[in-house]
């Protein structure tokens, strides 16, 4: 056999899907112009009348049994979850050897925290309601919840859509779709966020992912045997999810206590006027 047929297999497998990466690019262009229209409404006009009235509706649909579901939900998004789900994935890739898929997870998780970081502390948005939280984090757009968990769990899809067999892409896709709706919506029911914190924070993960996966998905990555990977990480959320909605869900449920007022002092006259 000839070298120029030992190598036309290895040529093959790094060829992109044109369908693929015109996709990530189209998702990434329309991500980028409704962030980007979204973050100037946070600068010029935020948006308070259309915020307030989701809030007011939101804390008119609580119920106790709901409360404990959504409080539950929100916990398995918080940030002991993140690192413990994060950490696991990346310790099975640096064991599988898979060191381009490595340096895509770390760079997704940590480049998202860092950034929606940065951005809370550039606009100093108050919450709808003190949380008694530090730093930037007691600042609410983009919402911390739905952006890190929204690329953590669509970059965990993105990798295992790569190698599982074809009838289990769409399930893998529709969990992590799910699991991240329903973090985004706790914050919402619970009033942690205005609903354009959590609209902010979803839009900036999809742009963000669209980006990394558009130079992930041009080359062929290392085995990462997905149904390993799948199992690891579901027990890592189960684990670690389950420890902290038992060591933190009865303090959460003070905290996330239904809150007539609808913001704090800064917001307080749009937010009533809105009502």
């Amino acid at each position: 056999m000839s070298m120029a047929e030992d190598s036309k297999p290895e040529a093959k497998a790094f060829t992109p899907d044109w369908r693929i990466l015109v996709l990530l690019g189209l998702a990434l262009a329309a991500a980028a112009f409704v962030f980007a229209d979204l973050l100037e409404d946070m600068i010029e006009d935020p948006l308070i009348p259309l915020d307030a009235l989701v809030y007011k509706t939101m804390q008119g649909l609580r119920t106790p049994a709901l409360d404990t579901v959504m409080i539950a939900i929100t916990e398995l998004g918080d940030t002991v979850v993140v690192v413990s789900v994060a950490a696991i994935v990346a310790f099975w890739l640096t064991w599988r050897g898979a060191w381009r898929t490595l340096v895509y997870w770390l760079t997704a998780i940590a480049g998202a925290s860092a950034i929606n970081t940065a951005i809370k502390a550039a606009l100093e948005r108050p919450r709808p309601v003190e949380l008694y939280l530090q730093g930037a984090s007691n600042w609410s757009f983009p919402s911390g919840h739905s952006t890190v968990n929204a690329v953590l769990y669509g970059c965990f899809a993105m990798i295992i859509v790569r190698e599982c067999h074809p009838s289990l892409r769409l399930p893998v896709m529709a969990a992590a779709t799910v699991l991240i709706i329903l973090i985004g919506f706790s914050r919402l029911y619970l009033g942690a966020h205005w609903a354009s914190d959590v609209f902010g924070g979803l839009v900036f993960a999809a742009m963000w992912l669209a980006l990394l996966s558009l130079f992930y998905m041009y080359r062929q990555a290392e085995p990462v045997d997905a149904r390993g990977l799948m199992i690891a990480t579901a027990s890592a959320l189960i684990v670690a999810g389950g420890a902290n909605i038992a060591f933190n869900h009865v303090e959460d449920t003070v905290k996330y206590r239904v809150r007539t007022a609808c913001g704090p002092a800064a917001l307080a006259p749009l937010a009533q006027a809105a009502l």
